[in-house]
């Protein structure tokens, strides 16, 4: 292959007894993992419905978090790799003491990490698996001396069934990682030197009969409906026929009214997998877009024989996506993306941070520079209300240009299943979060058949949001041509999407848009323009008082302000038991439900205006 790295074949060094097949996949562009679980969204297994809701892990006793003090054996230069170090008699006492996640690569060109965890007994007759977040480069992971799987695209996340090795009481766990394998080919945007553990290493029980994942579209109808369709991805590693119970509650923004519930039957044969589908119409529905971010929440159970073997949760927005060639439509409006290109920090405090700034600046969407995240950034875009352009872990740019079969990774078919994988690992890992958007193919992954067919595929499993790659210009495999404004070819029909710097957008804007409160035609009536270009300002809280000379409330409450965006309306303020006089009004716009910008209740908009109720207005 005429673009290959020059990566030294002296990596194919014998290794110990069980390493060749390691060999061989590290040097192997068709081998992207092994034994992995399929992609999917991080799951949480708890032993309570309170626990779950809380997302309490420490509590939990189907989960363990290994961040913290590991041992690393480095390798400076090939050399052979003693796999029996994973093994739990091997002595570490003379390795070097790291902690997980790191900060920074360690140089070596290979690693072997280790530590040490206690199963407790309630987790007999469980699965159990490990996960890992993000890893510099292709590993191997090794419980108590077996090799329980690898991966190569390590920026996304992976887990691997570790139920055959371990027991109940002291285990090993072990991760081999490698700084130069042949997956690096695709990973040139990484600069970590080594190797490096980046993310959180965590190790979870799950019944026997297990869910898995889940599929949901939550459409936001413009008459103010939602539709609820939920599918829990259930599977069973058992080799006989099992049944289980389903069970569901869908829970508003306020994290405590239950709106939806209901449960399902389903069974399994031979370590099967289905999805237990449920569906909904909702009315009156609090929908989700960068301006009003509210989130619902699905509480899932399983019951086996009687007992409930699993609580977990999930957040949810009612969002539907639509594009052509004059835009993107969120629930059925415009969108203006103000986007930005944003190369993430390591941890969740500065995304926090950065989150913030973002909003108040008026940035609406942010496109992931290179490499995907772990869930918790997802979830706090979730949150925020950010739309989000999640992107492939792949770039090849070193690889040159060439366009012939075999010239780049992009044309040759050995490198084909690389590419797919990679997308897939992207998609599915961030699918179900009302926050991504749009979905990249990479950053400079070359062009050509892998980059088509990367896109068919993800063409073929996502039907509403845009796939999107730079390198693509002209060709056909971009739903949205990226670029800057009307730098389009004049022949392209697609929509321009652009992102610039954050420092681009200084203006600060109010989550409410050009909202206005005016006097109304008549005493207890105010006209209300709600200035948001998507939300609704039923998900605000439209609130007054009546003040009579300076200080005296003489009634305060709420008054409903079903307004869609874009449109004014009158909005009715109850008199009843305020007497004739003249009296200060305020109406004003609050957050409804906590938000991580600001609680429950705290005014964006409040505007006064002179009262008079004369006689004959009772």
């Amino acid at each position: 292959m005429k673009y290959s790295l020059i990566i030294s074949f002296s990596l194919l060094c014998l290794l110990r007894a069980g390493g060749l097949q390691a060999q061989t996949e590290l040097q192997d562009p068709t081998r992207t993992s092994s034994r992995s679980e399929m992609p999917g969204i991080q799951i949480g297994s708890y032993n309570s419905r309170e626990l779950a809701l809380t997302e309490n892990d420490k509590e939990s006793l189907y989960m363990q978090r290994l961040n913290g003090k590991w041992q690393v054996k480095t390798y400076r230069s090939e050399t052979e790799i003693d796999t029996t170090l994973t093994a739990p008699a091997a002595d570490v006492s003379a390795w070097e003491s790291v902690t997980i996640p790191e900060k920074e690569g360690n140089g070596a060109w290979a690693a072997v990490y280790r530590t040490e965890f206690t199963m407790p007994f309630k987790w007999i007759d469980r699965e159990i698996f490990v996960r890992l977040d993000a890893v510099s480069r292709a590993y191997y992971v090794y419980a108590n001396g077996h090799l329980a799987g690898y991966h190569a695209d390590s920026k996304t996340p992976a887990y691997f069934d570790i139920t055959p090795y371990v027991a109940d009481g002291k285990n090993t766990l072990a991760v081999i990682a490698y700084a130069h394998p042949v997956s690096t080919t695709l990973e040139n945007q990484i600069k970590t030197p080594g190797t490096c553990i980046e993310g959180d290493v965590s190790v979870i029980a799950q019944p026997k009969v297990r869910i898995r994942d889940f599929v949901a579209d939550t459409r936001f109808a413009t008459d103010g409906n939602g539709l609820f369709s939920f599918g829990a991805i259930v599977k069973s590693h058992l080799l006989n026929p099992k049944e289980v119970i389903v069970y569901y509650e869908l829970i508003a923004p306020d994290d405590s009214t239950v709106i939806a519930h209901g449960k399902r039957d389903a069974r399994f044969h031979l370590r099967a997998e289905d999805t237990v589908r449920f569906f909904a119409n909702l009315p009156d529905i609090q929908s989700w877009s960068h301006e009003s971010p509210k989130l619902y929440t699905v509480a899932l159970k399983l019951q086996h024989e009687g007992r409930f073997t699993e609580y977990t949760k999930v957040k949810l927005g009612f969002r539907d996506v639509s594009f052509d060639e004059k835009g993107l439509k969120i629930n059925g409006r415009p969108v203006e993306l103000r986007a930005v290109d944003y190369d993430c920090p390591p941890d969740a405090n500065a995304w926090r941070r950065d989150f913030a700034a973002f909003k108040k600046r008026g940035i609406n969407c942010v496109r992931v520079k290179n490499y995907p995240q772990n869930d918790r950034f997802y979830e706090l875009a979730d949150s925020y209300g950010l739309y989000i352009c999640n992107r492939a872990n792949i770039d090849a740019r070193l690889s040159g240009s060439s366009l012939e079969t075999g010239g780049t990774p992009a044309n040759d078919p050995l490198w084909e299943n690389a590419y797919a994988d990679r997308v897939m690992n992207m998609y599915y890992t961030s699918q179900n979060h009302p926050s991504v958007l749009l979905f990249s193919l990479g950053e400079q992954g070359g062009r050509g058949y892998n980059m088509y067919e990367a896109y068919r595929r993800l063409k073929a499993v996502e039907k509403k949001r845009p796939v999107i790659y730079e390198g693509a210009g002209a060709e056909w495999n971009s739903d949205l041509v990226v670029g800057k404004p009307g730098g389009r070819n004049a022949s392209d029909d697609r929509y321009t999407v652009f992102f610039a710097s954050p420092e681009s957008f200084n203006e600060k804007q109010s989550p409410l848009g050009a909202t206005a409160i005016a006097a109304g035609t008549a005493p207890g009536k105010v006209e209300i323009r709600n200035g948001c270009t998507i939300a609704d300002l039923k998900n605000f809280r439209v609130g007054y008082t009546i003040v009579a000379g300076t200080k005296r409330i003489v009634k305060e409450g709420v008054c409903k302000a079903d307004i869609p965006a874009g449109e004014t309306a009158l909005v009715d303020i109850p008199l009843d038991g305020v007497k004739p006089g003249k009296y200060t009004l305020t109406v004003y716009v609050a957050h409804k439900d906590n938000t991580p910008l600001a609680p429950d209740g705290e005014r964006i908009l409040e505007q006064t205006l002179p009262l008079e109720i004369p006689k004959t207005a009772k």
